[in-house]
Protein backbone atom coordinates (compact mmCIF):
# COMPACT_ATOMS: atom_id res chain seq x y z
CA UNK A 1 0.00 0.00 0.00
CA UNK A 2 2.73 1.87 0.48
CA UNK A 3 4.54 1.85 -3.08
CA UNK A 4 1.02 2.86 -4.75
CA UNK A 5 0.96 5.99 -2.22
CA UNK A 6 4.41 6.67 -3.18
CA UNK A 7 3.98 5.78 -6.96
CA UNK A 8 0.99 8.14 -6.78
CA UNK A 9 2.51 11.32 -5.08
CA UNK A 10 5.44 11.00 -7.69
CA UNK A 11 2.91 10.78 -10.72
CA UNK A 12 1.16 13.73 -9.31
CA UNK A 13 4.68 15.50 -9.01
CA UNK A 14 5.37 15.09 -11.67
CA UNK A 15 2.29 15.79 -14.00
CA UNK A 16 2.17 19.08 -11.91
CA UNK A 17 5.85 20.23 -12.36
CA UNK A 18 6.00 19.32 -16.45
CA UNK A 19 2.25 21.18 -16.58
CA UNK A 20 3.88 24.42 -14.77
CA UNK A 21 6.92 24.09 -16.94
CA UNK A 22 5.47 23.82 -19.93
CA UNK A 23 3.66 27.44 -19.27
CA UNK A 24 6.28 29.56 -17.64
CA UNK A 25 6.46 31.74 -20.55
CA UNK A 26 2.54 31.94 -19.44
CA UNK A 27 3.47 33.01 -16.02
CA UNK A 28 6.92 35.30 -17.41
CA UNK A 29 10.27 35.31 -18.19
CA UNK A 30 13.25 35.45 -16.28
CA UNK A 31 11.91 35.37 -12.53
CA UNK A 32 9.34 38.22 -13.81
CA UNK A 33 5.52 37.98 -14.15
CA UNK A 34 3.83 39.82 -17.16
CA UNK A 35 2.17 42.45 -15.27
CA UNK A 36 4.55 42.85 -12.89
CA UNK A 37 5.11 46.00 -10.90
CA UNK A 38 8.93 47.48 -11.27
CA UNK A 39 9.16 48.08 -7.98
CA UNK A 40 9.00 44.50 -7.55
CA UNK A 41 12.35 43.83 -9.14
CA UNK A 42 15.34 45.74 -7.46
CA UNK A 43 17.93 43.87 -9.50
CA UNK A 44 17.20 46.22 -12.86
CA UNK A 45 18.29 49.17 -13.81
CA UNK A 46 16.10 51.83 -15.55
CA UNK A 47 18.34 53.07 -18.91
CA UNK A 48 15.33 54.68 -20.65
CA UNK A 49 12.31 56.24 -20.42
CA UNK A 50 10.07 57.60 -22.51
CA UNK A 51 6.50 58.67 -21.72
CA UNK A 52 5.06 55.67 -19.85
CA UNK A 53 7.41 53.24 -21.07
CA UNK A 54 10.89 52.56 -19.26
CA UNK A 55 13.56 50.10 -20.36
CA UNK A 56 15.68 48.31 -17.53
CA UNK A 57 18.17 45.75 -17.74
CA UNK A 58 19.69 43.34 -15.04
CA UNK A 59 23.24 44.10 -15.34
CA UNK A 60 24.15 41.41 -13.17
CA UNK A 61 23.06 38.60 -15.44
CA UNK A 62 24.90 37.36 -19.28
CA UNK A 63 21.93 35.34 -20.26
CA UNK A 64 22.88 32.54 -22.91
CA UNK A 65 21.30 30.83 -25.84
CA UNK A 66 22.99 28.34 -27.70
CA UNK A 67 25.75 28.06 -25.38
CA UNK A 68 26.76 31.56 -26.44
CA UNK A 69 25.99 35.20 -24.85
CA UNK A 70 23.50 37.15 -26.63
CA UNK A 71 24.01 40.41 -26.52
CA UNK A 72 21.52 42.22 -24.62
CA UNK A 73 18.16 41.56 -22.78
CA UNK A 74 15.78 44.79 -22.52
CA UNK A 75 12.59 44.88 -20.52
CA UNK A 76 9.99 46.84 -21.39
CA UNK A 77 7.74 48.57 -18.25
CA UNK A 78 4.42 50.30 -19.86
CA UNK A 79 3.38 52.61 -16.87
CA UNK A 80 5.33 50.33 -14.53
CA UNK A 81 4.04 47.22 -15.66
CA UNK A 82 6.33 44.17 -17.25
CA UNK A 83 4.77 44.14 -20.97
CA UNK A 84 7.59 43.23 -23.17
CA UNK A 85 11.37 41.79 -23.31
CA UNK A 86 13.65 42.52 -26.14
CA UNK A 87 16.51 40.56 -26.92
CA UNK A 88 19.44 41.19 -29.56
CA UNK A 89 21.20 38.12 -30.37
CA UNK A 90 24.45 37.45 -31.15
CA UNK A 91 24.57 35.09 -33.86
CA UNK A 92 22.67 32.83 -36.71
CA UNK A 93 22.93 29.91 -34.80
CA UNK A 94 21.27 31.34 -32.00
CA UNK A 95 18.26 32.52 -34.37
CA UNK A 96 18.33 28.89 -35.58
CA UNK A 97 17.52 27.07 -32.63
CA UNK A 98 15.25 29.51 -31.19
CA UNK A 99 13.17 29.03 -34.37
CA UNK A 100 13.35 25.44 -33.83
CA UNK A 101 12.70 26.00 -29.93
CA UNK A 102 9.63 27.67 -30.60
CA UNK A 103 8.08 25.64 -33.54
CA UNK A 104 8.15 22.92 -31.75
CA UNK A 105 6.65 24.63 -28.70
CA UNK A 106 4.07 26.64 -30.20
CA UNK A 107 4.04 24.97 -33.64
CA UNK A 108 4.24 26.23 -37.30
CA UNK A 109 5.01 30.57 -36.90
CA UNK A 110 3.27 32.77 -39.14
CA UNK A 111 6.66 33.76 -41.65
CA UNK A 112 7.24 37.46 -43.34
CA UNK A 113 9.93 37.62 -45.86
CA UNK A 114 11.49 40.72 -47.65
CA UNK A 115 13.91 39.34 -50.18
CA UNK A 116 14.91 43.14 -51.23
CA UNK A 117 16.17 44.31 -46.65
CA UNK A 118 16.70 39.96 -46.91
CA UNK A 119 15.17 40.08 -43.61
CA UNK A 120 13.08 37.44 -41.79
CA UNK A 121 10.20 37.42 -38.94
CA UNK A 122 8.80 34.66 -37.46
CA UNK A 123 5.67 34.78 -35.01
CA UNK A 124 4.00 33.07 -32.85
CA UNK A 125 1.47 33.17 -30.42
CA UNK A 126 0.05 31.66 -27.34
CA UNK A 127 -2.64 33.06 -25.22
CA UNK A 128 -1.52 36.61 -24.10
CA UNK A 129 1.97 36.01 -25.62
CA UNK A 130 2.79 36.93 -28.69
CA UNK A 131 6.45 36.17 -30.00
CA UNK A 132 8.66 37.76 -33.19
CA UNK A 133 11.96 36.52 -33.95
CA UNK A 134 13.32 38.76 -36.85
CA UNK A 135 16.77 38.22 -38.78
CA UNK A 136 17.97 41.00 -41.04
CA UNK A 137 20.88 39.66 -43.13
CA UNK A 138 22.36 42.44 -44.28
CA UNK A 139 23.26 43.68 -41.35
CA UNK A 140 23.11 40.83 -39.24
CA UNK A 141 21.04 42.65 -37.03
CA UNK A 142 19.31 39.36 -35.38
CA UNK A 143 16.19 40.10 -32.63
CA UNK A 144 13.83 37.94 -30.45
CA UNK A 145 10.78 40.21 -28.55
CA UNK A 146 8.41 38.70 -26.73
CA UNK A 147 5.01 41.10 -25.79
CA UNK A 148 2.54 40.52 -23.40
CA UNK A 149 -0.60 41.01 -25.12
CA UNK A 150 -3.02 42.81 -22.50
CA UNK A 151 -0.47 45.48 -21.91
CA UNK A 152 1.05 45.95 -25.56
CA UNK A 153 -1.96 46.47 -27.30
CA UNK A 154 -2.15 49.62 -25.59
CA UNK A 155 1.15 50.56 -27.18
CA UNK A 156 1.09 50.55 -31.01
CA UNK A 157 3.49 47.87 -32.31
CA UNK A 158 5.78 50.60 -34.61
CA UNK A 159 6.05 52.30 -31.26
CA UNK A 160 7.53 48.61 -29.61
CA UNK A 161 9.87 47.90 -31.64
CA UNK A 162 11.68 51.09 -32.78
CA UNK A 163 14.33 51.25 -29.79
CA UNK A 164 16.92 53.41 -30.38
CA UNK A 165 20.18 51.05 -30.61
CA UNK A 166 22.05 52.63 -27.96
CA UNK A 167 19.49 50.79 -25.20
CA UNK A 168 21.15 48.00 -26.47
CA UNK A 169 24.20 48.93 -25.18
CA UNK A 170 25.58 46.99 -22.35
CA UNK A 171 27.23 48.55 -19.52
CA UNK A 172 29.26 47.33 -17.09
CA UNK A 173 28.39 45.81 -13.68
CA UNK A 174 29.11 48.10 -10.35
CA UNK A 175 32.35 47.55 -8.95
CA UNK A 176 32.18 44.52 -6.61
CA UNK A 177 29.03 43.23 -7.87
CA UNK A 178 28.83 39.64 -9.19
CA UNK A 179 27.88 38.84 -13.00
CA UNK A 180 25.88 35.58 -13.49
CA UNK A 181 25.19 33.82 -16.73
CA UNK A 182 21.41 31.43 -17.04
CA UNK A 183 20.61 30.65 -20.02
CA UNK A 184 17.36 32.69 -22.29
CA UNK A 185 14.64 30.37 -22.24
CA UNK A 186 14.04 27.60 -19.46
CA UNK A 187 13.39 24.78 -21.67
Amino acid sequence: MNRFRIIMSLSFLLTFFSSAAADDLQQGIHGMRWGGAVSEYNHLTRIRETDRVAYYINSDMIYRASNQPVTAVIYGFYEDRLFAVFIKLHTPDQFNNLKRHFSAKYGKPKVEINQENRQSAYRWEDADIKIKLKMNESDLEIKLAMYYSPLAEQLNEERLENIPDDVFIRPPPETGRTVKSAPLLDK
